[in-house]
């Protein structure tokens, strides 16, 4: 069985992966890759006792990264994968719920290589319920 860390890293890599077009990378890749492509940054699993057990949060930080002219296309993909978390409820039988007001989207122009690139910055935190 997959930790509940796992379930949410593979459903949300199946479907930011179609977003990309299978251009996603667990660590920023090296070399030249197609754009867009997206990069998982980190991840965190916290716990905390009940009475009936432990109770999970998972979070997870994504990348999103195109071309200098394609913000709108950064954009669109942040969005569409925050939906697709909002809408998530079972990742590999655990059953999974999204903290909209405590994950976020942050977009940014990366200048530090010419041209300029548009990163989406994604952090997404669920409990596992």
């Amino acid at each position: 069985m997959k930790t509940a860390e796992q379930a949410v890293h593979d459903v949300i890599w199946k479907t930011l992966s179609s977003m990309v077009n299978g251009n996603i990378y667990e660590s920023r890749p090296m070399k030249e890759v197609g754009y867009p492509f997206a990069d998982f940054e980190e991840s965190y699993t916290g716990y905390q006792e009940t009475k009936s057990g432990n109770l999970s949060k998972v979070s997870m930080s994504l990348n999103i990264w195109d071309t200098e002219d394609n913000r709108k296309n950064v954009s669109g993909i942040c969005g569409t994968l925050f939906e697709a978390a909002v809408n998530l409820q079972n990742a590999y039988g655990y059953k999974v719920s999204l903290r909209t007001g405590e994950s976020s989207i942050r977009i940014v122009q990366d200048r530090t290589v010419s041209p300029s690139l548009w990163r989406g910055m994604v952090n997404i935190i669920f409990d596992i319920l």
